[in-house]
């Protein structure tokens, strides 16, 4: 039993890192992209449809949710951990662990190419 508390730890530590990682991509991306149309709209329409403390959640899975992500939208474009647990909800937006990683080995190509980033999250606003 306590191989399998070991790997599961190391596991989800490894998902943790490779999620923040990702989200500072998305940060750089925005930062660098923020008057660039349609980034701002898409953000600020997001920010105003979640309301007053602009809180969502994610899960990050592979086979199944590992973690999930309270976070929170800010004003001046800014995606911040809020809290995180390994409890499942059903209102989570989930990020696939291969796509995150890529993104973070490849991080000039996202926060050059914003486009390229997963933002269904956010864009779901217009839907």
């Amino acid at each position: 039993m306590d191989v399998i508390m070991i790997k599961d730890t190391e596991e989800i530590e490894e998902y943790e890192r490779i999620f923040e990682r990702y989200l500072d991509v998305c940060n750089q991306a925005l930062e660098k992209n923020k008057e660039r149309f349609p980034y701002k709209e898409i953000w600020q329409a997001r920010w105003k449809k979640l309301g007053q403390h602009n809180i969502l959640h994610c899960a990050v899975y592979d086979d199944r949710p590992k973690i999930i992500y309270t976070l929170q939208l800010t004003e001046d474009m800014k995606i911040k951990i809020i809290k995180k647990e390994p409890v499942v909800r059903e209102d989570v937006w989930p990020f696939k662990y291969s796509y995150l990683k890529h993104v973070v080995d490849h991080p000039e190509e996202y926060i050059d190419h914003p486009a390229n980033l997963d933002w269904g999250w956010l864009k779901d606003v217009f839907h």
